[in-house]
């Protein structure tokens, strides 16, 4: 996210403060400013904020309420998941940190936090989660294996989009009554220190306002429950009037309560993201979308990707360019839960091709989890183009001349070094005299083009004479 220069500064109520730090303080000066309350159990690389928000405390620091924080330090990640629900469910404006191994162990508590509809924000610095050895470095396995909870998921891909999505999602969860997890880069993020824009203290409080304000209740469903008025953050337990919520529900009317949360909630909140995004941009002038796009309006071939490679991408992208005379475009998936089908079908839509950039790998799967979602929205898209209107908003293809040539990509597993080099391995795949791989690995490699030794060069004989393909399955740039 670019910031505005001076003056377009001027055109805006809320430019920011112009300051210097990593993605993880970025986070604490909004958190501080706007939560009262937050259950965290310290996990790298995450622990700072937990960390920071505690000392923030410590200091007697009020947030916009004008209320001390409270922090709870429970004895391990589940019993923090619980707390921060517990929080949520007495009308505080609640907050955790986590990352990795912190979300597995929590991840019981994460289904009932959205059945209960608590607007709690989960601030993950992502990493890679324990695949046969352990990893504290950056990896997107924690934030993907939250995909089924029925948790917003928004990405940030630097400390300036980490920051002011913290809040912009804030909002969201607090409209649609759905928690929300805003994720960045573990390290790559969390712990690089960069230039950004600060919100406000003036800001925060005019944009998300107090948890205790009675606001008009934004949808039907809501009116049924609430009225036409209702607390900003809901009271789910309050002596004075008592609900029961989480009891035992057998088949006569579990059924009923999963599904029904599909119309009355889920399918507001990308409506609700969109308003948010704009009412940021209209006081910062920092503008945000579900999907943000960088060059794509001429493009030939496309970059999809979130978090920190994004930075690189882009560059990669004005490179080749310039120098070789490639239409490089470049996809940030800022919003992946719920999926934005509806702007991304119109986005790949007739492009020579589509890389998606994922910092995971699930080998059982069919796919890896964001190219997934993306062959599904295409498949709807050309549904729409033999049925009109099957899924109204999506764009409509002719199958042989819309659909674009998709190929996936696993990189940068517990912050493997990922270089332009490898982001142009990936172009130059795609493009008509390149090997069209489908799916393929950057930054590393399976064998060595030159052994050490005498007996390495026996050894990777022998693994290539087992495994011929190995060589390819790992890609390198010109």
């Amino acid at each position: 996210m670019a910031i505005s220069s001076n003056k377009q500064e001027q055109q805006f109520k809320y430019p920011g403060i112009r300051m210097a730090m990593d993605g993880n303080s970025a986070v604490i000066m909004c958190e501080r400013e706007s939560s009262d309350a937050a259950g965290a159990y310290p996990i790298t690389p995450s622990t700072d904020m937990g960390e920071y928000w505690a000392l923030e405390k410590s200091k007697g620091h009020l947030n916009i309420s004008n209320r001390p924080l409270i922090f709870v330090e429970p004895e391990g990640e589940h019993a923090a998941g619980a707390v921060t629900a517990g929080m949520s469910m007495t009308g505080l404006r609640a907050t955790n940190f986590t990352s990795s191994q912190g979300i597995a162990y929590m991840h019981e508590s994460l289904y009932a936090a959205v059945g209960k509809r608590l607007p709690y924000v989960l601030n993950v610095a992502c990493r890679a989660i324990t695949k046969a050895t352990l990893n504290v470095h950056c990896g997107h396995d924690d934030y993907h294996c939250m995909d089924d909870t029925g948790f917003i998921q928004i990405f940030g891909k630097d400390n300036q989009e980490v920051a002011d999505l913290n809040l912009i999602g804030r909002k969201i969860a607090e409209l649609s009554l759905t928690p929300i997890a805003v994720a960045q880069d573990g390290f790559l993020t969390s712990h690089l220190i960069e230039a950004l824009n600060i919100p406000e203290r003036e800001l925060i409080e005019e944009y998300l306002g107090r948890p205790d304000d009675i606001i008009n209740t934004p949808t039907p469903a809501q009116r049924i429950l609430f009225g036409d008025t209702r607390r900003r953050v809901p009271e789910a337990w309050d002596v004075d009037r008592p609900t029961m919520i989480g009891v035992v529900q057998n088949q006569d009317s579990y059924m009923q309560m999963v599904a029904g949360q599909r119309p009355y909630f889920f399918d507001h909140v990308a409506d609700f993201a969109e308003q948010c995004m704009d009412e940021w941009y209209a006081l910062t002038g920092r503008r945000y979308h579900r999907i943000s796009q960088y060059r794509c309006e001429d493009a030939d071939y496309l970059i999809i990707a979130q978090g920190s490679v994004l930075n690189t991408a882009e560059v990669t992208a004005d490179y080749l360019r310039e120098t070789r005379g490639l239409k490089i475009g470049v996809v940030n998936m800022t919003m992946f839960r719920p999926f934005p089908g509806d702007l991304l079908g119109h986005i790949v839509k007739g492009r020579k091709g589509v890389v998606v950039m994922e910092r995971t790998d699930q080998p059982l799967a069919e796919d890896l989890p964001l190219i997934r979602e993306i062959r599904t929205t295409i498949t709807k898209c050309v549904e729409n183009g033999n049925q009109r209107d099957s899924f109204p908003g999506y764009a409509s293809y002719t199958e042989a001349l819309d659909t674009p040539p998709l190929y996936s990509s696993s990189f940068g597993l517990g912050s493997r070094d990922l270089q332009p080099e490898g982001i142009i391995a990936a172009i130059e795949n795609m493009l008509p005299d390149g090997k069209r791989k489908k799916f393929f690995y950057l930054g590393i490699e399976f064998t060595r083009e030159t052994a050490f030794t005498p007996q390495q060069e026996i050894q990777q004989q022998k693994i290539v004479e087992a495994y011929p393909g190995i060589r390819d399955l790992a890609l390198k740039g010109s």
